[in-house]
């Protein structure tokens, strides 16, 4: 039986770190130095000031983690997306410094992400992340309850930079949090999402550390959860769960049917 169990973080007071909006190029050269000690990446691969400052100007806001000093610990960035003919937000980059990790300020940034694109009237933020990673997936569904129902296999290749390693595939899954929908607002109260008579794709509790261990069982691992990834999105189902197994280590993303809940339909008819 698939029991959660809250392992993955342990929350900061307010008084620790303030969140609000980067909106000055001061606000933008400490993303960029974040950029830098989190991923440590050549300057090809970093994003330059002027584009922080084109999507603040395009109303997609970039949101800061700062300590009592206003040294940036933490930063979301967004960028507008097309979808057929609807704008939405894509969250393009996130990052909180390695001592700071799992302590709750990227849920935080998150919701004040969350309170922009209300604001402007955008149903949907998008973003992507790797299916084994699982405190990215218990983060994103069970705290933010986002679905998926996209799985690209080695999104961005192989070697591109120095977040993506040249000897193994990256595939990602998409991430949608329709921001003002029953399951994002029942997983903001704490409540986990059920799905019922859910198929599940099992991954394990620490991909980072089988990787360390064997690149053959990490590869084996990817290929199985994209093989059962797709089986099922084909099948029309949506991942909108995700649950763990104290006892075996591992954990299971859950797929049950899809809903109107998840559509700009939706949202369009409540503003008519």
């Amino acid at each position: 039986m698939w029991r959660y169990r809250p392992v993955y973080s342990s929350a900061m007071s307010d008084a620790d770190v303030s969140i609000r909006e980067c909106v000055s190029v001061e606000d933008f050269r400490q993303c960029i130095e974040l950029e830098r000690a989190v991923w440590s990446d050549d300057d090809i691969g970093i994003m330059p000031i002027r584009l922080y400052m084109i999507s603040k100007a395009c109303n997609a806001p970039t949101i800061g983690a700062f300590d009592h000093t206003g040294k940036l610990v933490g930063f979301v960035h967004t960028m507008l997306a097309l979808i057929g003919r609807q704008v939405a937000y894509h969250s393009h980059l996130a990052a909180v410094i390695e001592g700071l990790r799992h302590k709750d300020i990227g849920y935080r940034m998150k919701l004040k992400q969350r309170e922009f694109a209300i604001e402007a009237g955008i149903p949907l933020i998008i973003w992507t992340f790797d299916p084994l990673q699982s405190r990215n997936a218990h983060l994103n569904i069970n705290k933010l309850g986002v679905i998926i129902r996209r799985y690209e296999e080695n999104y961005y290749g192989e070697g591109l930079s120095t977040v993506f390693g040249a000897d193994a595939p990256s595939d990602r899954i998409f991430a949608e949090w329709w921001v003002q929908s029953p399951q994002v607002e029942a997983a903001l109260a704490g409540i986990r999402p059920q799905v019922a008579n859910a198929e599940s794709v099992l991954i394990p509790e620490e991909i980072n550390r089988v990787r360390a261990h064997s690149l053959d069982d990490y590869l084996s691992w990817r290929l199985r959860v994209r093989a059962d990834f797709l089986r099922l999105l084909n099948r029309g189902l949506i991942a909108r769960g995700f649950a763990r197994d104290a006892s075996s280590g591992t954990s299971c993303y859950l797929f049950g049917g899809d809903e109107r809940q998840f559509s700009f339909e939706a949202y369009r008819a409540s503003e008519a």
